[in-house]
């Protein structure tokens, strides 16, 4: 799952009374700092600075000033930024950032404030994508504390090579399941899934099933109609 946020504002403009300007109107990254820029007004250079925590995004004509949270833009090339204002929960003014005790959770300030988001259930926040991530994926998240499930260990390389990605039952919801994916240090780490709707998990088969094959979940969606959620979803 992904998350996408993309923020405009007003920034401030400092006249520098300069004429470099690659065109005569238009808004250009600045040589050294990410979050700053030049903005061209009839061959005449302006210094501009995006609100702090927010960079400015070069990418695409530069008819406006776009400053955007920093995910997925270049700024190697000009890697400065001015002194953050951090304040509680808040490391810049602007910025989505991870929670400090729960990976499941996150921060989006605004201005300096701080509001609380979830992930999905199963899933955690990463700070260097700004997605909800397998939490196996995100670095200082423990994928078995936040699922509160840990992963049987193969073995042996025969165990590993049979038996793949093993599935297990959620205990207290039917169409849930985990599945333990063997991590590249040779470890195996838990996924939250869930069946698709008019389906529950079968633990004899480690699948999907019917729910009349399951025993104990042949009510699951108690009023609902399994076959008719499987038909609306095209299973």
């Amino acid at each position: 799952m992904r998350v996408v946020v993309i923020v405009t504002v007003l920034c401030s403009v400092v006249a520098q009374g300069l004429s470099q300007c690659p065109q005569q109107n238009g808004y250009f990254p600045h040589e050294r700092n990410c979050d700053m820029y030049y903005q061209c007004v009839n061959g005449t250079r302006l210094e501009g600075i995006c609100p702090d925590g927010l960079i400015f995004d070069d990418r695409g004509p530069p008819h406006y000033v776009r400053c955007d949270y920093p995910f997925g833009i270049d700024c190697s090339s000009r890697p400065s930024l001015q002194p953050p204002l951090s304040s509680e929960h808040c490391p810049r003014l602007w910025g989505l950032y991870p929670h400090e005790t729960d990976c499941n959770r996150f921060w989006s300030c605004v201005e300096g404030h701080a509001h609380a988001f979830f992930c999905p259930e199963g899933l955690a926040y990463n700070e260097y994508s700004a997605h909800c991530d397998w939490p196996d994926m995100v670095e200082n998240c423990d994928s078995e504390t936040l699922l509160r499930f840990s992963c049987p260990q193969a073995t042996s390389d025969e165990e590993l090579q049979y038996y793949g990605d093993p599935r297990y039952a959620f205990q207290g919801d039917c169409r849930k399941h985990y599945v333990c994916i063997l991590t590249p240090d040779g470890t195996r780490k838990p996924r939250l899934l869930a069946c698709d709707p008019g389906l529950v998990f079968n633990s004899a088969t480690a699948s999907c099933d019917d729910p009349e094959f399951v025993r104990g979940c042949e009510n699951y969606y108690s009023n609902l109609d399994a076959k008719r959620l499987r038909e609306l979803f095209g299973r």
